[in-house]
């Protein structure tokens, strides 16, 4: 029996490959950019002396910081569960390095091919409850 398809589940599916791109921005976002300034006026300008402010004011906007969360958290539980570490893998080659598809993958990750369908399909629903698109 086939997993059912959601209409969320493909999107489900987008935010998992964007995950590291969200990575990047996020950990960009976050740090602080540190420039000497040598000016003669003594580097009056608008962001010296600001440099909390200016990290504060910075965030993802609300979409992608929902997806980024809810990948995050998933990962987070997955690392928790039995064979955890091999959920992780497979998803890794699929999704992230995109190297091979979740056949390769299980095989790759020491998984039956019907455990890895079944750890996609956990993986991708725990996605969306953690995004908000789960009833239950």
């Amino acid at each position: 029996m086939s997993s059912p398809r959601y209409d969320w589940w493909g999107y489900v599916k987008g935010m998992i490959r964007r995950y590291p791109a969200l990575c990047e921005e996020y950990a960009d976002i976050k740090s602080q950019s540190i420039t000497v300034s040598y000016e003669a006026s003594g580097g009056h300008s608008s962001n010296v002396g600001r440099a909390v402010e200016s990290i504060a004011i910075k965030e993802l906007p609300a979409t992608r910081e929902r997806e980024y969360w809810a990948v995050t958290k998933a990962i987070d539980l997955t690392k928790k569960m039995p064979n955890g570490h091999s959920r992780l893998r497979m998803i890794d080659l699929v999704y992230w390095k995109k190297s091979h598809t979740l056949m390769g993958a299980a095989h790759a990750s020491y998984l039956s091919e019907i455990s890895a369908r079944r750890y996609h399909a956990e993986f991708i629903r725990l996605v969306a409850s953690y995004y908000g698109l789960m009833d239950t």
